[in-house]
């Protein structure tokens, strides 16, 4: 028995305290993940909310980064902070690679780029199948193939982590992006548990015993919060947004969440922020900046749901 609350929160520049939106431009739960263009060929824009446990704080962010002032220049850094956790991302301009890899062409001004994964390192390719390659820590990236030939004169990729910058394709520095992993990518895929036989014959549909609540964290490493965030965390983003930077508190509500189920002993929890989603990507007047934030308690569920009750209560003070 799962039981998710969802707050949307909407952003000013020059506002330390996000409020909550409207009724109408209140955010749904999502219970599937939406990818920036095909699935399995591209990055998550917006990431499933549906999961029973998540044991940290995954904190996600979309985003298109604008080089300061709007003046294009070939590479500029884009830098995020929510609490505790922080990460810095390298944007260049287009760039291609020199013959088989062996190095980049120089940047040109750029203005803007979408902070998706598709233009990080990665890739997969199955041109050969005898060779078949991917970049486990991102499938829809730029940079793997079977054989360095194939790179000469392509696009490179133009996000990178400055800790490791690409020198040659040979380089397999971490793809650097602010975004959601697949379920299916490393390090996610590492918690899946094992699909044998005997899950077949004795758990399927069901998860199998070992799976790790970690396969559930879609956050970006490096953006995942442990111990999990409370709310009024600071937070703070440059170069990822039009307007500039945005400087903010997370907000802190505090709920309560009761499960009375019959023939048990009600059940309390005042749970943690698993969720924080920080959208700053294609705004207008009619979708301003948000914050989501995302709740959520679980328990053994009932034989019969009516003959169960949830509760949920928002508890005053600090």
């Amino acid at each position: 028995l799962l039981c998710m609350v969802k707050a949307t929160f909407e952003l000013t520049p020059g506002d330390s305290e996000p409020t909550l939106a409207p009724e109408e431009r209140m955010r749904p739960l999502r219970f599937a993940d939406f990818p920036w263009g095909k699935p399995d060929e591209s990055s998550i824009l917006y990431p499933s909310d549906l999961c029973l446990r998540k044991p940290a704080t995954d904190v996600v962010i979309i985003a298109t980064a604008h080089a300061p002032n709007g003046k294009a220049v070939p590479s500029f850094d884009t830098f995020a902070r929510v609490g505790p956790v922080q990460k810095v991302v390298r944007v260049f301009g287009l760039r291609l690679w020199e013959s088989r890899g062996a190095g980049l062409t120089p940047p040109r001004p750029v203005e803007s780029v979408e902070l998706r994964y598709d233009n990080a390192w990665g890739g997969s390719d199955d041109s050969d199948p005898a060779r078949f390659v991917e970049e486990p820590r991102n499938p829809v990236g730029k940079g793997v193939v079977s054989d360095p030939a194939q790179l000469t004169h392509q696009i490179a990729p133009c996000l990178e982590d400055p800790d490791h910058l690409i020198r040659s394709a040979s380089t397999r520095p971490p793809p650097a992006g602010f975004g959601a992993i697949g379920r299916h990518w490393v390090p996610r895929r590492n918690y899946i548990g094992t699909y044998d036989d005997a899950w077949k014959q004795l758990r399927c549909p069901l998860p199998p015993l070992d799976e790790d609540d970690r396969i559930n964290q879609c956050a970006s490493p490096g953006l995942i919060a442990d111990p999990p965030l409370r709310g009024g965390e600071d937070c703070a983003f440059l170069n990822m947004h039009p307007s500039g930077p945005f400087t903010f508190r997370l907000p802190r509500v505090r709920l309560q969440i009761e499960f009375q189920v019959q023939g048990r002993a009600p059940e309390v929890f005042e749970p943690y922020v698993d969720t924080v989603f920080v959208d700053l990507w294609e705004t207008s007047p009619d979708k301003p900046p948000a914050v989501e934030l995302v709740w959520r308690a679980s328990v053994r569920a009932p034989r019969k749901m009516n003959q169960s009750l949830t509760i949920v209560r928002e508890l005053r003070g600090k």
